[in-house]
């Protein structure tokens, strides 16, 4: 687990300050290089300036305790952190685990306690475990885990320091000394070692942080999914007939008429009427003409996936087929003009995805084989959406809230309803 794990202090010369930490590296100089320190102090001194504990895992990993980190970022972010968990950042009943975060340094989980000291202010000392991580979801999730062994650590050095107050106590009670004589000499702070009695101390922090460390790392591992593993795990039938398709972004060019010249071939009116049926699911009726077949495959190209359309068909000479709201003739004249037949009309304001289409075919900077690949990438994009307003439907019905506020996070419109409900129904199976 990348984080560090901290032990702070109150020095009542020097206030709030770190005094040993423990850190996981693969950098072999963090286990040689001198700990740096401005104070020369007996409580602010832990393993000392040379002192450097190590572990390493099987897997290679680097379990490093000293004095200070040598990072000097982090070294700041330590001593901010000792600041806060002690003056500001502690439970009402000051002691107990708390949580804080700071984007711009990283979070912290500390617990602040206090230890008992005959020869401090107050005969108590206060002390802090500090965990810092850049990781707020991960502390968030790890914190039940961490805090529960924080508290057993600091029981522990409570219950040491206790023995040695008590001893202390029986040679020479402070409490009582102080109020016969007035005189309070606090001196220096004593060191951990000295309030535990405990020479192996620092040793037996070095084991508890680093079990913390590979706890969180045990308990937690990051994976890495690509979109098709994520939404393969999630539902599998989600990825089929989809971009994750092996030939889903191929583009069809063998026998297939360029977009731009089948709009000059049929005008840029009867271009749109095929274009509007074709992307909302009218059926179209192409009578029998030479370019039947070709004028087919060219509106083949305005479906998101490569299957033939299932509204574009050509008839035969002697079936008889009428114009209406659901199905649109295209015929031909004697004087080789396209027109069609259909009961409807184009909208006032056509589906999003129509007019980007438009565009597209108007931009001269796009040559025929970019035109294709970017319609192409339109069509799957907006597939991509019918799905999701697809599973918000089925999860939360047609009306609901959570749909429409879906709709408007992808910017649709009241002219994208026919479209995508026809998309729904046929290419979202």
């Amino acid at each position: 687990m990348n984080a560090i794990v901290g032990l702070c202090h109150f020095c009542e010369a020097h206030g709030p300050r770190p005094l040993f930490c423990t850190f996981t590296t693969d950098d072999e100089n963090h286990t040689k290089e001198s700990s740096k320190s401005t104070v020369e102090c007996t409580g602010c001194s832990s393993l000392g300036s040379e002192t450097i504990l190590v572990s390493r895992d099987e897997d290679g990993t680097i379990f490093c305790s000293r004095e200070s980190v040598v990072n000097a970022d982090v070294t700041a972010f330590l001593r901010q952190a000792a600041i806060r968990s002690i003056t500001c950042e502690v439970s009402w009943s000051k002691e107990g685990g708390v949580v804080y975060f700071s984007d711009t340094q990283g979070h912290v989980l500390s617990l602040t306690f206090q230890l008992k000291d005959t020869r401090a202010r107050g005969l108590k000392r206060w002390f802090s475990i500090v965990v810092l991580m850049k990781d707020k979801m991960l502390l968030l999730n790890l914190m039940p885990v961490l805090s529960e062994h924080m508290q057993k650590i600091a029981k522990k050095l409570q219950e040491s320091a206790e023995t040695v107050y008590n001893n202390e106590q029986q040679i020479c009670s402070q409490r009582a000394l102080r109020l016969k004589t007035g005189r309070i000499e606090f001196g220096q702070s004593r060191s951990l070692k000295q309030l535990t009695g405990d020479e192996e101390v620092f040793k037996k922090l070095h084991s508890h942080f680093t079990w913390m460390l590979k706890a969180g790392a045990l308990t937690y591992s990051e994976t890495l999914y690509t979109s098709h593993d994520l939404l393969k795990k999630l539902d599998p039938q989600l990825v089929k007939n989809s971009i994750f398709d092996a030939k889903a972004c191929e583009v069809q060019n063998e026998e297939c008429i360029d977009l731009r010249a089948l709009e000059n071939m049929l005008t840029r009116s009867v271009f749109r009427i095929l274009l509007y049926c074709t992307l909302t699911g009218i059926n179209i009726s192409v009578t029998q003409m030479e370019e039947a077949n070709i004028i087919a495959k060219g509106l083949n190209r305005l479906t998101p996936i490569n299957i033939e359309t299932l509204n574009v068909r050509v008839v035969n000479e002697n079936e008889c087929v009428k114009s209406s709201n659901s199905t649109c003739i295209l015929g031909k004249t004697d004087n080789s003009n396209y027109f069609c037949n259909w009961s409807g009309s184009l909208p006032s304001k056509c589906p999003t995805i129509m007019n980007r289409i438009e565009n597209a075919i108007d931009n001269s900077n796009f040559n025929d084989a970019v035109l294709h690949q970017h319609v192409k990438s339109l069509l799957l994009e907006w597939q991509g959406t019918a799905k999701a307003i697809k599973s918000a439907i089925e999860s939360s019905g047609p009306n609901s809230e959570a749909v429409a506020s879906l709709k408007k996070v992808f910017g649709l419109s009241p002219q994208d309803d026919l479209m995508i409900k026809y998309w729904i129904s046929v290419y979202c199976k």
